[in-house]
């Protein structure tokens, strides 16, 4: 059976240039069979919301998806007001049982489901690419001297508090596991490589983006954030999990989204780890599935 599910996303990337995790699970889902991907908004995030919106709409014409709709969302946490997008996942929801990728800042989302009509029972779960356990630095190498960002949390803390105070079905899927899983140089080859145009376009893209990492951190490559969110709702028995107590924390700056056994608050389900070779094989599988 397939999953129904609805992508929320902030795709940045240009030919050559940005970051690129968002167009690398956008074609992942898109090129999933176990999913069946209703919708997808375009949100606030790693660019403005027009140029994701923009985005989006070109990676589903690449996989030759024409079918899935496109919305555009927020574009700003400061616009966290019904739009087209929210308007069109509650009505999805409604629907059927839906699950909810959010890839980006969960502006959207968290309107969405705040609102009084939304079917609530029907939601499955959100899988949100952010949060960490406590102590943990998002560190893609030891010597690596400024820590990453848990960006998407950190755009929008009063949307995900929202969400957890709703008591939504929550999973993490954060740094932790996204950084066990790296693409590198051969692996873009590889795409390049594959007799797919779109799978083509994808190494294209990425290679500016991995050339800073390798050069400016000495990682092996870089690591397709987003496409371990993907890979939970295609293949979760690959993934160790652990259900935890989630709160944030707002001691210090910036506000922390934490999930962790000695701390209070709902729980959700944290991602912790992820059997990578399997998961990487999968991933390419998909991205050059065309």
């Amino acid at each position: 059976m397939t999953r129904r599910v609805w992508i929320d996303t902030d795709p940045a990337v240009t030919s050559g240039n940005g970051e690129v995790d968002d167009v690398f699970a956008l074609v992942q889902a898109l090129r999933s069979p176990e999913l069946e991907i209703v919708g997808i908004s375009a949100v606030h995030g790693n660019a403005s919301r027009d140029h994701g919106f923009a985005m989006a709409k070109d990676l589903v014409r690449r996989c030759g998806r024409d079918d899935v709709p496109v919305y555009a969302g927020s574009a700003s946490a400061d616009d966290a007001a019904d739009n087209e997008a929210t308007i069109a996942m509650r009505t999805a929801l409604a629907a059927e049982p839906l699950a909810i990728a959010a890839l980006g800042p969960i502006t959207n989302v968290s309107v969405a489901l705040a609102h009084p009509d939304a079917a609530l029972a029907n939601l499955e779960e959100v899988v949100f690419v952010g949060g960490r356990r406590e102590g943990l630095e998002f560190l893609a190498v030891p010597h690596q001297t400024k820590p990453f960002r848990d960006f998407n949390f950190e755009q929008d803390v009063a949307g995900t508090q929202t969400l957890i105070d709703l008591g939504m079905p929550l999973v993490l899927a954060g740094w932790e596991v996204a950084s066990e899983l790296w693409l590198t140089p051969a692996h873009l080859d590889g795409l390049r490589d594959s007799g797919d145009a779109c799978a083509a376009w994808l190494a294209d893209s990425a290679r500016r983006w991995q050339r800073r990492w390798v050069e400016e951190l000495g990682a092996p490559g870089f690591t397709p954030f987003d496409t371990l969110a993907i890979g939970w709702l295609t293949h979760p028995e690959l993934f160790e999990t652990h259900d935890w107590p989630t709160a944030i924390r707002h001691e210090g700056s910036p506000p922390l989204l934490v999930s962790d056994p000695a701390i209070e608050g709902p729980n959700a389900l944290y991602l912790r780890s992820v059997d990578v070779e399997p998961m990487r094989a999968e991933l390419l599988a998909r991205l050059t599935a065309g």
